[in-house]
């Protein structure tokens, strides 16, 4: 899963309403890990040695474009204009090109030394075509298909690629090249770019790149993922969107394919050929200077089998403290302020970045630090304290939501959220602190994160102790003494009990829903040595 901290102003991807807008088509070059920067200290460049890349259109017209020039031994890489003479160490180097012609993409590559005037040519008219599909075709209204093909170098290190697609009346062309060295992928998507009707996304990779490509895959060969995608607690009115790309692939990691976006929430399927795939679901909002901010989202990895189904909610109340809990590292106390407003099934990192936070410890009934955080600051803050007495320690953090450049959408729920968590620490350890994290999931609630008037709402309270830091011992969990839970109907400003017992192991509080407005919840779970976690959530779920 991902969430985002800073403000990065930036177009949204598919329109919330017609899933298209981001998914031109691209031909650009591109590198699947960071570059090996080449300056200060790389050899020496003979003067004789150089390279020169012809690069001609599907017409045979000569075209200038950008080559990606990789030196196979040491992975550096060199972006090259073609048709001009680049000074180069000697060496083998692998050339990657996309070339247009009107609508057209050509992907090649060639494998080449350099040793004095060395020379290759990259020539779209030796291109084959590349076409995908789905057997029996997905048929829907407004509905569109993509394929996108890549080449790319196969260096265990670093592998850097060349991109492109057959967005809209496009076609798209491969130049066929053997060599171990290159690699190829090709994925095809195909949605109506709303999610009323289903989604697909299929995947080949192959060594060295083949004699173009025509392959349809049948839907019998894919799994599904069903997802639902809720309103409630995002801070958009601009609505979310749904990707999938992906994994583990030889030539096809992370390749992006954006579904389509939406301002409603969605139950849809994803039909997705076998493999290793991450799921992203994000969300956006339009800013006061009209603008697009990314707020956050999930990214959920799943290994997908032929013929199995998988499920996944994205946006459920009530978001929460994260798991996140504090730690002890040689002696000093650490807890970030930041991981807040957590989706229950994914309590371990916040979905949206942007929140205010004020964190207090006290120790022997009297305050030893507090630390705040602003809001949008430029990294994540966190609560430092060297631990010099053994005793009692209360750690309390109250957080809230907050985006300078957005208006909260009206009902927004999740607003608010506190924890408290009182452990014994000692000087000289690293452990993480003894106590629980406690996640609440509201059940039975519709898509907008409702539930009906008058009815009774069973609240899952979760406990959990991950270990995230691997320095900080995770120790013998506490043994439970109470869980208790209490609702509140009007904002937190009053609190009344709720019932709290064991359904199918799981602690779980039946709350008693008025005939309007929220739910307001706290739960607090006691260990017998005295320790304990309170969590409350400010309009954890509304009504309705």
């Amino acid at each position: 899963m991902f969430s985002i901290r800073t403000r990065a102003l930036s177009s949204p991807g598919p329109s919330a309403r017609t899933g298209r807008s981001a998914f031109a088509r691209v031909a650009v070059a591109s590198a699947l890990v960071p570059a090996i920067l080449v300056g200060a200290g790389a050899p020496a460049v003979a003067a004789t040695n150089t390279l020169t890349v012809t690069t001609l259109d599907r017409n045979g017209k000569k075209v200038t474009v950008t080559t990606t020039v990789v030196n196979l031994a040491t992975n550096e890489r060199r972006s090259v204009k073609s048709n001009t003479a680049k000074k180069l160490p000697k060496g083998t180097y692998a050339v990657l090109a996309s070339i247009s012609t009107g609508s057209a993409s050509t992907l090649g590559a060639r494998t080449v030394k350099v040793s004095g005037a060395s020379k290759t040519t990259v020539d779209a008219r030796k291109g084959k075509k590349v076409t995908m599909g789905l057997s029996p075709a997905p048929v829907g209204d407004g509905a569109w298909a993509q394929t996108t093909a890549r080449i790319c170098t196969t260096s265990a290190s670093a592998s850097y690629s060349v991109e492109a697609s057959d967005r809209g009346d496009g076609s798209l062309y491969v130049i066929p090249n053997s060599s171990k060295k290159l690699a190829f992928g090709a994925m095809w998507q195909w949605s109506d770019g709303v999610g009323l009707s289903d989604s697909y996304a299929v995947m080949h990779t192959s060594t060295g790149v083949p004699s173009g490509l025509s392959k349809t895959f049948k839907r019998s060969s894919l799994g599904t993922v069903n997802v639902t995608g809720r309103q409630g607690p995002t801070a958009t009115i601009d609505g979310s969107h749904l990707a999938v790309q992906p994994i583990e692939r030889v030539c096809g990691s992370q390749m992006y394919a954006g579904l389509f976006g939406t301002d409603q929430p969605y139950r849809t399927k994803v039909h997705l050929s076998p493999g290793k795939w991450d799921i992203r679901a994000s969300s956006y909002a339009g800013t006061k200077s009209g603008s697009t901010v990314s707020l956050g989202g999930y990214m959920v990895s799943r290994k997908v089998v032929a013929g199995n189904s998988y499920t996944l909610n994205f946006f459920r109340s009530a978001w929460g403290p994260s798991t996140r809990l504090p730690v002890v590292l040689n002696g000093r106390l650490s807890y970030s302020l930041n991981g807040m407003f957590a989706d229950p099934g994914f309590p371990r990192f916040n979905v949206e970045g942007g929140d205010k936070a004020t964190a207090t410890l006290t120790f022997g009934g009297k305050t030893v630090k507090t630390t705040r955080d602003k809001g949008w600051e430029p990294e994540e803050t966190y609560l430092e304290y060297k631990v010099t007495k053994t005793g009692w320690y209360k750690l309390t953090n109250n957080a809230s939501r907050y985006y300078p450049e957005i208006t909260f959408p009206s009902g927004m729920l999740s607003p608010k959220t506190s924890v408290t968590y009182r452990f014994k620490a000692k000087p000289n350890t690293s452990v993480t602190a003894p106590v629980y994290a406690v996640t609440m999931l509201p059940t039975g609630l519709n898509l907008y994160n409702r539930a009906k008037p008058g009815s009774t709402t069973n609240v899952q309270l979760k406990l959990s102790r991950p270990k995230l830091n691997p320095d900080a011992k995770l120790g013998t969990n506490p043994k439970v003494k109470t869980v208790t839970a209490k609702a509140s109907f009007d904002g937190g400003k009053t609190w009344r009990s709720v019932k709290v017992k064991k359904i199918d192991g799981v602690w779980t509080a039946a709350v008693g829903n008025p005939t309007s407005g929220a739910v307001s919840l706290r739960a607090r779970v006691t260990d017998t040595t005295g320790g304990y976690t309170d969590v409350t959530i400010i309009r954890a779920y509304a009504i309705g």
